[in-house]
């Protein structure tokens, strides 16, 4: 099968992009794949042909602007040159040409969490403000692309990454996105091993100047306002002890957190780590990842971090949740926001070396039933499908 993907980012980092890597990874080995993509990294690219779409920073309003104008312009090139001959386009943004798109974010759910002030942007200074002006317009452009793909009965296969997330969607948008396929995100449980803590623990800590004994925990992500970030400094200090530590590894507001965290007097406990970071060897370092997400369609973090053996805390509001066992695997919060349970939840896992240990243990079971290559077998049965509709167009004409 002769397959394109159409993605701004594919590599190993994080993310959507890491979703695409994983899957590209599973598919090449007995289909033609070609990439269409803004960076590339991670993948091994004598083994899909790979094409280079100009575009700005993607996480800008001009950056998917750029990308959707050149990615439609080069497939408009390749087929004008007959180059273009691919059985299925998939994409994982909303071009309207694709046979098969996957979203990883229901954008009306997104600004409605952000205009009822559950998630609040920062936008204290004049750089917060323009990068909120940014990021409002570059949300509403979302929300109008989303509803021409998601709320008409179209031909496309449309994919999202979990039961929540299609629930929102046929909230949202009504009959026309019942139609609507859940495939999960899955997990390498081979990278992601408890075996990595003898390689990489000790020399993190080092890194760090943490000591062998402290318990650290550990945040992943961007958007840290809708991820959670602000709770965990909030419940920091109800229970916050001298050999207690956090890792906030990911792209941030820093500065504006760090100065939250200096009122909340904790700032010393907190490291902050750049995204650029190889966050597998943070799942390492650390005992438990705290992830008190308010909207969250999957959360590829949680499943890393079980698949590491790290128990987690995390919010309902996660679709990961609905693989995950409260007090066996996880500890599971119903309302994010509620920073005394976050701060009791945390604190139970600290004072337990032994749950956490068993917890941990647990999570790694979990982790395990959730494979990329189950997720290359389901996506595999969408194009099949596709194919099959096409064919039947075909001959009835």
């Amino acid at each position: 099968m002769k397959i394109a993907f159409i993605a701004a980012d594919v590599h190993h980092k994080k993310g959507p992009a890491s979703v695409t890597a994983s899957l590209i990874e599973r598919l090449c080995e007995d289909h033609q794949i070609s990439v269409f993509a803004h960076t590339i990294g991670g993948i091994d690219v004598n083994k899909i042909k790979y094409y280079k779409v100009p575009a700005i920073r993607r996480r800008s309003l001009l950056g998917h602007l750029t990308f959707l104008a050149s990615s439609t312009i080069l497939l408009a090139f390749l087929s004008l040159l007959k180059k273009r001959d691919f059985d299925i386009i998939h994409s994982v943004d909303y071009l309207f040409y694709a046979d098969v798109i996957t979203s990883h974010f229901c954008e009306r759910e997104g600004i409605r969490l952000e205009r009822a002030n559950i998630i609040e942007i920062p936008h204290g200074s004049a750089w917060q403000k323009l990068k909120a002006i940014d990021h409002k317009i570059y949300r509403s452009l979302q929300v109008f692309l989303e509803g021409r793909e998601f709320g008409r009965n179209i031909s496309k296969m449309r994919i999202v990454v979990s039961q929540r997330m299609k629930d929102e969607f046929v909230r949202y948008y009504g009959n026309a996105s019942e139609s609507i396929i859940v495939i999960p995100n899955g997990v390498d449980p081979e990278k992601f091993t408890p075996a990595n803590r003898s390689l990489y623990r000790d020399k993190v800590r080092q890194r760090h100047g943490i000591a062998r004994n402290d318990v650290v925990l550990m945040f992943a992500g961007g958007d840290w306002e809708r991820k959670g970030v602000p709770q965990i400094i909030e419940a920091l200090p109800l229970f916050v002890r001298p050999e207690v530590k956090l890792f906030i590894v990911g792209r941030g507001d820093e500065k504006f957190y760090g100065e939250l965290a200096e009122q909340k007097q904790v700032r010393e406990i907190i490291t902050f780590v750049s995204g650029n970071a190889n966050i597998l060897e943070y799942y390492s370092a650390s005992d438990v990842l705290v992830f008190p997400t308010m909207y969250e369609p999957f959360g590829l973090v949680i499943i890393e971090a079980m698949a590491s053996g790290l128990p987690v805390i995390t919010s309902r509001l996660a679709g990961a949740s609905d693989f995950m066992n409260d007090g066996v695997d996880s500890l599971l919060l119903n309302d994010p926001s509620d920073i005394n349970d976050l701060a009791a939840k945390i604190g139970l896992l600290l004072s337990n070396a032994e749950l956490r240990k068993t917890m941990g243990e647990q999570a790694r079971k979990t982790a395990e039933n959730l494979s990329w290559e189950q997720v290359a077998g389901a996506t595999l049965e969408v194009y099949h499908n596709v194919l099959k509709r096409k064919r039947g167009e075909q001959s009835e004409t």
